[in-house]
């Protein structure tokens, strides 16, 4: 691509006169770039490194003495590194014939964990690791992403996925997180996915040709997967205690799940914790006090939790 065009589409400045004209592929990651590429970076010593690797252009954002600079090759400045960016997204998706979806978060987990291997689906969250990704991009090849607006503004005629009520015969709710039923001549038993979100593994079965599911790949999901706790707070094995932790980062979703969880869980007690800017301590606090069956913690992850109960154990054991 020539270097005009490149300030053309990103809006920025050619702050010197370079003696190359072009480029051939753009780069943020700096173990990517080799001889004639473009590097977009906010960081002077990554800058240096790509240089000496042989970039022909860099495309920056801060303030830098033209004194300084390298003037064989092409610098140019923007006001805004991931707008640009973007542009630049916006300009090689342009002619190009792709199914895009705007999905929320289930889906784009069930997406993410069943069809991680299909090499036409490209995951997409924000403008530095899109570019990477979206290298090597085709015709009729598939976007999606949770970021609806990053997503229509590097290619506007994506689309939400809609998630269809599909009709399941059969149905058992064995617990909050595991149902079995009855779909298409399909039977599906036991799977660790909550009857809330049926509707979203059917949808994302069909509109991504899923014929079958590994059902092993659901565990991996990062929705509604319980931590089993003994008494002793220490991570259990699943399903060998009646204690467990849910966790949800999404607090429209957390509400949906409590809902759910009140109508499902009447045998034993629940409880849910808020963990915007606690501390771990503050956090581990609320576990071991609570005498619920069902702990409920928003604002967090499996793996800060696991983290916190795994470090709180082993300071236990230092101490005994």
């Amino acid at each position: 691509m020539k270097i005009s065009s490149i300030v053309d589409i990103t809006g920025g400045k050619l702050v010197n006169s370079p003696a190359i004209s072009f480029i051939t592929q753009a780069h943020t990651n700096l173990k990517k770039v080799s001889d004639g590429d473009l590097f977009i970076s906010s960081n002077i010593n990554d800058i240096n490194d790509a240089i000496k690797k042989g970039a022909f252009g860099i495309i920056f954002d801060f303030e830098l003495e033209i004194s300084q600079i390298d003037n064989e090759i092409a610098w140019i400045k923007v006001d805004n590194i991931d707008l640009a960016i973007t542009k630049l997204l916006r300009f090689k998706l342009a002619n190009l014939q792709l199914k895009s979806f705007q999905v929320d978060f289930i889906a784009y987990e069930f997406i993410n964990v069943l069809a991680n291997n299909n090499k036409n689906i490209y995951f997409l969250d924000q403008p530095s690791s899109s570019l990477e990704l979206l290298q090597n991009i085709e015709e009729n090849e598939i976007l999606v992403s949770a970021n609806h607006s990053f997503l229509e503004k590097i290619y506007p005629k994506s689309k939400p996925l809609e998630i269809e009520n599909s009709e399941f015969k059969n149905l058992l709710i064995h617990s909050i997180f595991e149902t079995s039923f009855l779909f298409q001549d399909e039977y599906f038993y036991k799977i660790r996915v909550p009857y809330i979100y049926l509707n979203h593994l059917l949808t994302v079965k069909k509109i991504f040709g899923l014929e079958t599911i590994e059902f092993g790949k659901l565990k991996n999901l990062s929705f509604m997967q319980p931590i089993f706790i003994n008494k002793q707070n220490q991570i259990v094995d699943y399903g060998r205690s009646n204690r467990f932790i849910l966790t949800c980062e999404h607090e429209e979703m957390s509400k949906i799940e409590i809902d759910f969880i009140k109508i499902i869980f009447k045998y034993g007690k629940m409880d849910s914790f808020d963990c915007f800017e606690k501390t771990e301590n503050e956090i581990f606090l609320s576990i071991v006090t609570t005498n619920a069956h069902c702990i409920y913690l928003i604002n967090t992850t499996n793996k800060n939790i696991i983290d916190i109960l795994k470090k709180n154990e082993t300071m236990e054991q230092t101490l005994f």
